[in-house]
């Protein structure tokens, strides 16, 4: 899709008159916001309307008569490449919307109109939502809506799509002969499995597979292989091991008092929300939207306007 820019909108938008379908409200009473969500631009979707089809018109051509013509310059591009060809190709006009509102008490409220889509949604005070939207599938003339809302018994829909009803897999003739062949191989070759086994089963050597994974363990009979220490020597062991701890509590206690300093020190003061009564917005406007279009794929009953300048860019 591309935007464009009509050459007489721009000189009202330079002249400063006021734009008309505008509304900005920030920071406004809950129930000043309640006001605007309960008179809403549109509460059903519906796709933009086209508002005229104008020519190509380039920057070289006599009737591109200002030199506000924006970054292109009078250049027009489609799907990445410039159209050179701009006889061939028209632009047409659509009057986009969009709104969107909250109350700060949790109600809200959104909707917008493009040329393919369209959608609104709101949420009441009960914590109900609810919305709709619809969409145009290219190549298709019906539009595609869908109708939807969410409660305390979960997500609900429903639309107008070709109901699919679901069937469950039918087995193909190749397919139940190649089962029936697997079923068959498969219980002949368990039969003659059970008659004379392939695989002899495993010798179990239960002490061989302990002492391997050391899960042995010793009888009452065999002699223990632990050698205990002269009493002096585990005086000694026992000296050097308290020191030891004693060395490392003394450690982590400085620096558990370094690093609790440390944090103290660069650790922000905690920042106070602010409080007060809730507050709401609310926006709604209207802008248009073009999109570059072969001339074959026009509504030909549709006037060209030849008086008007389109100047489109990406």
């Amino acid at each position: 899709m591309l935007r464009f820019a009509i050459l007489a909108a721009v000189v009202v938008f330079a002249s400063g008159a006021p734009q008309s379908n505008f509304v900005f409200k920030n920071d406004i009473t809950p129930e000043e916001a309640q006001q605007y969500l309960n008179q809403l631009p549109f509460n059903e979707p519906k796709l933009a309307g086209r508002t005229a089809v104008l020519p190509l018109v380039r920057y070289d051509d006599p009737r591109f008569r200002s030199a506000e013509a924006g970054p292109t310059l009078g250049h027009y591009w489609k799907d990445g490449h410039e159209i050179e060809n701009t006889n061939d190709y028209l632009e047409e006009v659509y009057n986009a919307a969009q709104y969107h509102g909250q109350d700060g008490l949790g109600q809200y409220a959104y909707g917008y109109e493009t040329p393919e889509s369209s959608k609104v949604e709101n949420r009441k005070g009960s914590g109900v939502v609810s919305g709709s939207y619809v969409y145009q599938v290219p190549g298709q003339k019906d539009l595609v809506k869908v109708n939807y809302y969410a409660d305390s018994q979960g997500f609900h829909q429903e639309d107008n799509l070709p109901k699919v009803e679901l069937k469950p897999a039918e087995e193909t003739p190749a397919l139940r002969e190649a089962r029936l062949a697997f079923e068959k191989a498969w219980n002949e070759a368990a039969a003659a499995n059970a008659k004379a086994p392939t695989v002899p089963p495993p010798q179990q050597n239960y002490q061989q597979n302990y002492q391997q994974y050391g899960n042995y363990q010793a009888q009452a009979s065999e002699q223990d292989g632990v050698v205990v220490a002269a009493p002096e020597a585990n005086q000694a062991r026992e000296s050097k091991a308290v020191a030891y701890a004693q060395a490392q509590n003394g450690y982590v206690q400085r620096n558990q008092a370094s690093y609790g300093a440390q944090q103290k020190y660069q650790q922000p003061e905690e920042e106070v929300e602010p409080t007060g009564p809730p507050h709401g917005f609310f926006y709604s406007f209207n802008y248009p939207v073009s999109i570059i279009v072969p001339k074959k794929e026009v509504d030909t009953g549709y006037r060209v306007d030849e008086d008007t300048v389109g100047v489109g860019h990406q």
